[in-house]
């Protein structure tokens, strides 16, 4: 009884060691994207009045960031693999590739289509919900200043749409190639007076929305999903005056 024991025990060891470097086979890339080559639909139809009336269109958007922080689903790592250039004009909108890993020990689940007007339903005032993800490109000068970009890549998804969303699996990574939506100007001039920028990286986050467009209005509740993010390297990177 004692030797089968041992035999047991022997086994149950060599069983959970052969675990190791299957888990590491797991690490691997499963999609990519190049934002820069899709021309993306990211416009939504609005409903058709039903009265002559006049005047503009408004909009509004409510974002409510993550509550919840001591009970993540997950873990998803942020890398900036690379910038076109590492110098920049004033007014310039750099390209950057990154990757979004799952570094954690349980799946996450990601949108991962450009096309935010194919979610919307046939009928265009109806209430319809999706998912975000927001990647932002950051920019600093030594320890002393931080800002991001605004918004640099989006990308849409819902549950009720095939090949829109986009399971993780521990280990397993994305990469995604994309160009800033907007230039270098306004108040990183006035940061890079105290301290030159000089290096860059990227993180990212994931909401559940909600969009309701009426003929005259629209308006937007974005929720932050509790995902822990990180974000890996930084990326060399000037600024300069045209």
């Amino acid at each position: 009884m004692r030797l089968a024991s041992v035999t047991a025990h022997l086994i149950l060891v060599l069983a959970a060691a052969t675990t190791i470097p299957i888990s590491t086979c797991s690490a691997q890339e499963v999609a990519s994207l190049d934002l820069t080559k899709i021309e993306s639909r990211v416009d939504l139809r609005r409903p058709k009045s039903t009265s002559q009336g006049i005047g503009g269109y408004s909009g509004a958007q409510y974002t409510s960031p993550c509550f919840d922080s001591t009970h993540k689903r997950g873990v998803l790592h942020t890398s900036l693999v690379s910038l076109d250039r590492t110098s920049y004009q004033v007014g310039e909108e750099p390209t950057f590739e990154v990757t979004l890993q799952n570094t954690g020990p349980v799946a996450v689940r990601i949108p991962f289509s450009p096309h935010l007007g194919d979610l919307q339903p046939m009928n265009a005032g109806r209430k319809f919900a999706y998912y975000e993800l927001y990647i932002e490109l950051w920019i600093a000068g030594g320890e002393r200043w931080s800002t991001n970009m605004g918004g640099t890549a989006t990308l849409y998804g819902a549950d009720d749409h095939a090949n829109t969303m986009l399971t993780l699996k521990p280990g397993e990574w994305v990469r995604v190639v994309g160009k800033a939506r907007h230039g270098l100007e306004g108040d990183v001039l006035e940061l890079t007076k105290s301290s030159p920028a000089d290096h860059a990286w990227a993180q990212s986050s994931v909401f559940r929305e909600e969009t309701l467009i009426t003929p005259k209005h629209s308006a937007t509740v974005a929720r932050e999903i509790c995902i822990e993010q990180t974000h890996g390297q930084t990326v060399p990177f000037q600024l300069t005056m045209p």
